[in-house]
């Protein structure tokens, strides 16, 4: 009898899980349904749905948006503001919340609310560029052009179409400035620090007159001053000339295409140009605190001023019709700059300690392979970013001199590292890249929820929620991790969206649909078809995916809903760059959990050693 007891209760209680489980699997299939009525407007009874109740707060949180997105749809706008203050906490939700509260006052003509709403989608996400031209307009209708020039600025960086330019110089002139010019800048030196530490370091040549995406700029000629003597060597290191340096100075080298020469002018005194025959030259300055700044680049009557003041030495090519700009520098003196802007200043000094050490490695290993044909490296997004001596700080130096010569190995070589800013919880495998890597594998920043310091691994099991509803990550829950990094937002017209990949991708016609094929485990999307009345366009590059929309969007890490109440399409992502190697906001989340700088670099790099080189 005690037998069949135990069993009886062991049946009821195994019969009672999957009931519970159950249920629930049906409440997440029921509100998703239910979304899915309301965005393609087949919503019948709205107050059966106000009273569902539902089991968890992931579940609530989208039967909340949708009956916002119901009563602002029908104007009904003390109703929706119900709505509105229970989802007020949830981001990436409350981004369009804000969003649609500000369209509404928009179009009412209540511009004071406006502003207030669509201030806030900015504050959270500087990228959510539907709420910043809902900004801009608002203010240019309101005359406070100081604040719409600012944000129209911005938005020309992304994207400069034909109304943005037309705004800016109409601005331009109530305010009283050209600002499609640079304008004089006075040329001022700076006191940089300098350390014995870096004696060893060997040297980098950056290309510094180069695009963001490596590629050369089209220039024959750069003006520059040194704050120091120099002298100018030619490629068989044959000294050629002793200059003055100084602000008095201004120094132009230019390449006579067809007399094959360089020519070196002080201040345009052109009847006193020196003449050099070499495939290059090299400017070195006399002392060792010396720094040089370039003030423009030309080509032909053309000019495109720089303004950015380096360390090292200029090494100047010539090609066939144009010339090369190069900073020699020494590597740690590269990083100074290098960290600041690839993960920014104000991190914990553990994550910049990390970025030093796995930015070295990026810069060598690309040296000893030969990435670019006439230099090292580039001063773009490409290899890494490297602005000069502006960037530097007192705490990218510390961590780069703390960490002085360290690079991460594997099987005692250097690795093929990457970086990102933000993996949106999961970061990828490089098999999207190249070949797989075994330090390069998926790693998970899911913290769990009985612990605030432990990561877990994680299975994505509804993308919907992951994106709309996420879990706390290390990428996301840090006070250093701002909060339209981890998740964001994007909303677009579909009349504007089809535009756009008419004039951009290809004529597909009349947009039809948008249709994710393939995605990896961790969001990160390998195939989506655009389908229009002409034609069906497949793509299947990281770039491309994420350039779907104009102003390109953060990651290929998204989910897409298109809304015929409104008729347009909401881009829900995840993460920012392509997702592998060391996830900067990751990092920064490890290091405020007290871990070190060789605890988080081997948390995103498996298997793999910290060695020192020099």
């Amino acid at each position: 009898m005690t037998k069949n007891f135990f069993k009886y209760i062991i049946i009821t209680l195994i019969s009672y899980i999957i009931f519970t489980i159950n249920i629930k699997t049906t409440a997440q299939q029921d509100i998703l349904e239910i979304r899915k009525n309301y965005l393609e407007d087949k919503i019948t009874n709205i107050n059966e749905i106000e009273n569902l109740e539902f089991q968890t707060e992931e579940e609530n949180i989208i039967k909340n948006l949708t009956l916002f997105e119901f009563y602002i749809d029908k104007k009904s706008i003390e109703q929706a503001l119900q709505y509105a203050k229970y989802l007020n906490s949830f981001f990436p939700i409350n981004q369009l919340v804000n969003y649609r509260l500000a369209e509404y006052y928009y179009n009412l003509k209540n511009y004071e609310e406006a502003v207030k709403y669509s201030e806030e989608c900015v504050k959270n996400d500087s990228r959510f560029h539907e709420a910043r031209n809902l900004l801009a307009n608002t203010y240019y209708i309101l005359k406070d052009y100081q604040k719409a020039l600012k944000h129209y600025k911005v938005l020309s960086w992304f994207k400069s179409d034909k109304e943005i330019t037309t705004k800016l110089e109409y601005l331009s002139s109530q305010l009283g400035y050209n600002i499609t010019t640079n304008g004089q800048k006075t040329i001022n030196f700076s006191k940089i620090y300098t350390s014995t530490l870096t004696t060893n370091s060997p040297y980098i040549k950056v290309g510094i007159s180069t695009k963001d995406n490596g590629k050369l700029i089209k220039i024959d000629a750069v003006k520059f001053y040194f704050s120091d003597d120099f002298e100018i060597y030619d490629d068989k290191n044959k000294k050629v000339i002793f200059c003055k340096g100084g602000i008095d100075n201004e120094w132009t080298i230019l390449y006579r295409t067809q007399q094959k020469f360089f020519g070196i002018i002080l201040n345009n005194e052109k009847n006193k140009e020196l003449k050099i025959k070499s495939q290059y030259i090299t400017i070195k300055p006399l002392s060792e605190n010396s720094t040089f700044i370039i003030k423009e680049y030309k080509w032909f009557k053309s000019s495109f001023a720089v303004n950015k003041e380096f360390r090292g030495e200029i090494i100047v090519k010539h090609l066939k019709d144009q010339i090369v700009v190069i900073n020699n520098i020494k590597i740690d003196e590269y990083l100074y700059s290098v960290v600041a802007k690839e993960i920014g200043k104000d991190k914990p000094q553990e994550a910049l300690k990390a970025q030093a050490v796995v930015a070295r490695t990026v810069a060598l290993y690309r040296k000893n392979n030969n990435f670019h044909k006439y230099f090292d490296v580039c001063c773009g997004q490409h290899c890494q970013v490297y602005d000069a001596i502006k960037s530097e700080t007192e705490q990218t130096i510390n961590a780069v001199n703390k960490t002085i010569g360290e690079i991460v190995t594997h099987n005692d070589k250097i690795i093929h590292a990457f970086f990102h800013a933000n993996c949106g919880g999961i970061t990828s495998s490089a098999e999207k890249f190249f070949s797989n890597k075994e330090y390069l594998q998926p790693t998970y920043d899911i913290i769990k929820e009985e612990s605030h310091t432990e990561t877990q691994n994680y299975e994505i099991k509804n993308f919907y929620y992951w994106y709309l509803t996420p879990p706390k990550l290390l990428c996301k829950d840090s006070s250093f991790v701002h909060p339209g990094v981890s998740r964001w937002l994007r909303v677009i017209k579909k009349d504007e969206l089809k535009k756009f990949l008419n004039s951009k991708l290809a004529t597909v016609g009349k947009l039809k649909d948008i249709i994710i094929v393939s995605r990896e485990d961790n969001g990160y999307i390998k195939k989506i078809k655009v389908v229009g009345s002409y034609k069906t366009i497949t793509l299947n590059k990281e770039h491309k995916i994420r350039n779907i929309v104009a102003s390109s969007l953060k990651s290929s890490s998204f989910i897409i809903e298109y809304n015929k109440n409104n008729d347009c399409y909401y881009f829900w992502g995840a993460g920012w760059g392509h997702g592998i190697g060391m996830c900067q906001s990751g990092a920064c989340g490890l290091a405020e959990q007290q871990k070190s700088y060789k605890e988080i670099i081997q948390h995103y790099f498996k298997n793999t050693e910290i060695k020192k080189l020099y």
